[in-house]
């Protein structure tokens, strides 16, 4: 459908309904200076793998034999380049466009930070799930085991997350004890989609998580990278704009062949599990 044309049209403009975009904020993210021309859209996270202490049991005893190399394990995140291109004709930028940034520009940018976000749901999605019995006579238990196995696998008890779908959220938001964010008092809390809290995990809902799902994690069990595109030389007008901590493009150019102009936003993003160790995920039947 076209942008509406008619001889009165209200200067009502609903506002846009976009999701809340929760995940990236909850996952480690290596810093956007660090994807440069030569990781040719590739970023390699450094993992540190966990040490176990020996015992010298007898004073000047030889350790020579209990002596391990540092050991560490690469995780590849490779970038997409997400983008929404749209095609303003003369007769709309003359007729139907009244404010170009919010009939125009601003759909196409949550369009591309969704898609950012997607990215991280896809990690989350894709992990195997170590439970598929999820109902609503088990949730609480099952919050419980993760909880153990996060603890179990050495995990800090800070930054524990708990991503769920909105029919996992259903479930979670029927256990007597949680603490549900607008209970808090916090001002940002239906903004940043969190829920509430219960036995250290934080709860964030995002409806980009399929099925009934709850994928327990501490931060740094999944990465997120991002950049916005350099600016072209040859685009009329270019610009970095950020949303929910996301940094993307847009480029304005004019089509003469179509006598149209382009408004083009994009981005590059990308995620990956970075230790399974600290991921737990719950599924329903």
């Amino acid at each position: 459908m076209a942008m509406i044309s008619a001889k009165r049209i209200s200067t009502l403009l609903i506002p846009l309904l976009r999701r809340t975009l929760v995940l990236p904020a909850t996952v480690a993210r290596p810093p956007g200076n660090e994807l440069v021309p030569d990781t040719g859209g590739t970023i390699t996270v450094r993992v540190r793998q966990p040490r176990t202490a020996n015992v010298q049991a007898t004073p000047g005893a030889d350790i020579s034999g209990n002596i391990t190399a540092i050991n560490e394990v690469g995780v590849d995140v490779t970038l997409q380049h997400l983008y929404d291109a749209a095609l303003i004709t003369d007769e709309e930028l003359s007729l139907s466009v009244v404010d170009f940034g919010a009939q125009v520009t601003e759909p196409q940018i949550a369009a591309v930070a969704a898609g950012c976000e997607d990215q991280v749901a896809a990690a989350m999605n894709g992990v195997t799930a170590d439970e598929t019995d999820l109902d609503d006579t088990n949730v609480k238990a099952k919050i419980l085991a993760a909880r153990e196995a996060l603890s179990d696998a050495e995990v800090p008890a800070g930054d524990r997350f708990c991503a769920v779908s909105p029919s996992a959220a259903t479930l979670v938001l029927g256990i007597e004890e949680f603490v549900r964010a607008d209970a808090t008092g916090a001002a940002t809390a239906l903004r940043e989609a969190i829920i509430g809290r219960l036995f250290g995990f934080t709860f964030v809902e995002s409806p980009a998580l399929t099925g009934t799902s709850m994928v327990f994690y501490h931060r740094s069990g999944f990465a997120f990278a991002q950049r916005a595109p350099m600016a072209p030389r040859g685009a009329a007008d270019s610009a970095v704009v950020t949303t929910d901590g996301l940094a993307l493009r847009q480029i304005l150019q004019y089509d003469p062949h179509r006598l149209s102009d382009q408004s083009v936003v994009s981005a590059f993003a990308g995620a990956s599990v970075v230790d399974s160790n600290r991921v737990y995920k719950v599924t329903g039947a």
